[in-house]
């Protein structure tokens, strides 16, 4: 742990700062620091206490320093390093979205989380939140009038917290549209109140699961919802067309909604490895076999009848697939669809192992 020394103006100013955001009046030691700024939130109670800076210098640990630029990075979301001359112009700097609004709040592992509170928080601890946007009751006539459309391809999860549906959302249509990457929503329930919900998800290839802990539905309108959704897969197993509207919100056969805790899900999945010496493998085994080269690997439901081509984890590399093998272990399945599994796939030589398909519908 290094030390050095330090002119007491700078640490004179970084608590004159702090006081401006808090506007307190207190004190702090420079261990201190870091806390006080984790603390702050826009509240501002009182007059702030300025102090005078004082003259001369001291010996502060760089730990204190590195504190502090940890505390401002908490706050602002940003990757920027500090020298202790510029932290109080940036803690200064800190703005917070006050008022109790929808807001769609995106946290540093890309994962947008939908709630209504008064000012920016999450439910996840110590998350850093990197952006926020206010989200409109009245929703929005198109995906790009969506505030957050720019953060769409770097999205793989997204949440509704417990408190959203306060906000009052009439519109969700176009709320995830082109979402290419997004693997799972959580909390769809609390979107029970929309009333619209058109193309809400079209576009989304990677979605597989949306969560919820139970629906009611007051959609009127929904069309082309799932268009795109090549790979989403209800708890029931069933795989939504691409004219399916609001229609299929439900945890039926015929619905694509998935209990949150589990309860009624009778999806069975399988992996899938596609190999550089151009063999794929479908198995029950959830590792690929040491030592070999993956071109791709992924997951598909055994008991999901897929109605389109391009849904397999390996369709991109299709044209390197030579040879497929259906590992005995698969035969554990006793429900398996395998429409359109190796349609389009000019390469392929050989297939071994279909005797362990046991309950091919």
């Amino acid at each position: 742990m290094g030390v050095g020394t330090i002119q007491r103006s700078v640490l004179a100013d970084i608590a004159n700062a702090i006081r401006v955001q808090n506007g307190g009046t207190g004190t702090y030691l420079p261990s201190e620091m870091a806390a006080a700024v984790l603390a702050l939130d826009g509240t501002r109670a009182g007059t702030p206490f300025q102090a005078v800076a004082g003259t001369g210098t001291g010996v502060i640990s760089d730990a204190v320093f590195d504190g502090i630029a940890d505390a401002i990075r908490a706050q602002n979301g940003l990757a920027e390093t500090y020298t202790p001359g510029e932290m109080a112009p940036a803690i200064l700097a800190l703005a917070w979205d006050v008022g109790l609004k929808m807001r769609a709040i995106l946290l540093s592992d890309g994962t947008p989380e939908f709630n209504y509170r008064d000012g920016r928080s999450s439910d996840v601890p110590g998350a850093v939140i990197l952006d926020a946007w206010e989200v409109d009751p009245a929703g929005y006539s198109s995906a790009g009038a969506r505030p957050w459309d720019d953060a769409k391809l770097s999205v793989k999860r997204a949440v509704f917290d417990g408190d959203f549906s306060e906000g009052g959302l009439a519109n969700a249509s176009y709320l995830f549209h082109g979402f290419e990457n997004l693997v799972e929503v959580e909390g769809f329930e609390e979107l029970s109140g929309a009333t619209s919900m058109n193309q809400m998800f079209v576009s989304c290839p990677s979605l597989e699961t949306i969560w919820a802990d139970g629906f009611t539905s007051s959609a009127t309108s929904g069309s082309l919802m799932f268009s795109g959704c090549s790979r989403l897969v209800g708890g029931k197993g069933y795989v939504p067309g691409q004219m399916d509207d609001h229609d299929a919100l439900n945890f039926g056969k015929d619905g694509v909604l998935t209990y949150s805790d589990g309860s009624g899900d009778e999806r069975e999945w399988f992996r899938c490895f596609l190999y550089a010496d151009g063999e794929l493998v479908l198995t029950a085994a959830t590792e690929p076999e040491a030592g070999r080269e993956l071109l791709s690997s992924g997951h598909l439901c055994a008991n999901a009848r897929y109605n389109s081509v391009g849904y397999q984890p390996w369709y991109d590399h299709r044209h390197d697939v030579e040879k497929v093998t259906i590992a005995a272990d698969m035969a554990a399945y006793e429900h398996v669809n395998t429409n359109y599994w190796f349609y389009g796939h000019q390469a392929i030589a050989e297939v071994a192992g279909m005797g362990n398909l046991r309950g091919v519908r």
